[in-house]
């Protein structure tokens, strides 16, 4: 090889253009993508934000803290699934029929949505609940319903006596009314208790007539039930009238949601059921003290006595996850009630909740038996169960449109052991 050849190629060697290049590639950027799904992200968090700040500030109440929260109780053990609470025979057309009440001839009373009071008679052959349906009253107590501004009263708790029929009104009070004649006499107005009554709920009377056991469920009246519960306030009261005297005494306060009451057989207790907790409180007259709570698994409404010494208490709304959480949870609570009407409410506290229980229990509150009726499939949602003279177990509802009977022998009470 000639040296200028050799020179040639040992300078093609050391040139630097001689060299292989080799090209490097960066990733490709995602800043605009990750940009994008933060502004998103952002906006979603901006609109959650507010929404939850207009419901909070505009939420008609404070929501608070309860003084005590409620014990969670499973549906097992004493509440374990073991009895159905079979299908009855229905007695449609009345709307919300919160109580029910038998008089010694076998005709029931029921109060209505519309305040009305109905008697349903017994058929030509004596079949308790098979004849035909009577107004007893109008809804109207002229004077009261002019002074309160109230178009009509709310007939919830039902007692009778003899030809005397006892009502809890939720926005009158406390009244009577001649089975006989329909007459009706006004004993106790809600102006009549310092602070006002604001939701007369329940009521029993002691055997001799004396006296009469009532309940005020909230400072709410039944147009803001809802807010009562979601507000957290134990205010609820029961009193005593002396139908003698005319005194009205306290006998419990600081109630969650006063709802059902009962005389203990012997007069020496009383059954109080505090919705908004799922207890039953037991309280010893002589000493106004509260001798035991009873917790359950259901918001439960009325309590009745079975005949048999024991007592029925029934509920539709079964305590939920969500329940608990909003208990525990005040400020979520009022962001709730800031956004959502009364009605809303209501869907929300029924959510995943529907659950018929009935339950028997004893007078030192141990459960002794249960029927259960999930998702509410036989039954609206239950406010009371109470035996018949027939032996049947009658049940009424709050949201539906019903009563039902059920055959004896597919509710039998354990009664006193």
């Amino acid at each position: 090889m000639s040296k200028v050849r050799q020179r040639n190629l040992m300078q093609e060697r050391q040139s630097p253009s001689s060299k292989p290049r080799t090209l490097k590639t960066e990733p490709a950027s995602d800043s605009n993508g990750l940009s994008l799904c933060t502004r998103v992200l952002g906006i979603a968090v901006a609109i959650i934000v507010a929404i939850g700040l207009l419901g909070f500030y505009q939420a008609p109440y404070t929501c608070l803290t309860p003084e005590r929260l409620s014990v969670e109780v499973k549906l097992d053990g004493p509440f374990a699934f073991k009895n159905t609470l079979k299908q009855g025979t229905k007695i449609p057309g009345l709307p919300s029929p919160e109580s029910i009440a038998e008089d010694g001839k076998g005709n029931l009373y029921t109060g209505l949505a519309d305040g009305r009071i109905i008697k349903i008679k017994p058929s030509d052959n004596g079949r308790i609940g098979a004849g035909d349906l009577i107004n007893v009253t109008s809804g109207i107590i002229k004077d009261i319903s002019r002074a309160m501004k109230k178009k009509s009263g709310r007939p919830l708790g039902l007692r009778v006596q003899d030809e005397t029929l006892y009502v809890a009104d939720a926005n009158y009070g406390i009244y009577t009314v001649n089975t006989q004649t329909g007459k009706v006499k006004m004993l106790i107005k809600v102006t009549d208790v310092n602070p006002p009554l604001s939701f007369t709920d329940d009521l029993d009377i002691s055997r001799d007539g004396k006296y009469i056991y009532f309940s005020d469920m909230s400072i709410f009246s039944i147009d803001e039930m809802l807010y009562g519960i979601y507000k957290g306030d134990c205010d609820g009261r029961v009193f005593c009238y002396n139908t003698e005297t005319k005194k009205i005494e306290i006998v419990a306060s600081n109630l969650c949601f006063a709802n059902g009451v009962q005389l203990s057989q012997d007069e020496q207790s009383l059954f109080v059921v505090e919705l908004a907790k799922s207890v039953v409180r037991i309280i010893d007259l002589a000493t106004s003290k509260t001798v035991k709570m009873l917790n359950i698994p259901i918001m439960a409404d009325n309590i009745r006595a079975t005949g048999k010494g024991t007592y029925w208490v029934a509920g539709g709304i079964l305590r939920t996850t969500l329940y608990s959480f909003l208990e525990r949870n005040p400020i979520v609570r009022q962001i709730v009630i800031g956004l959502l009407s009364q009605e809303s409410l209501f869907k929300l506290l029924l959510l995943s909740a529907h659950y018929n229980l009935v339950l028997e229990i004893n007078e030192k509150g141990d459960i002794l038996q249960s029927f259960h009726d999930p998702n509410c499939e036989n039954y609206a949602c239950l406010a009371q169960a109470i035996t018949l003279s027939d032996g049947r177990l009658a049940l009424s509802t709050y949201v539906g449109d019903h009563i039902s009977i059920v055959n004896a022998e597919d509710a039998i009470a354990v009664g006193r052991v």
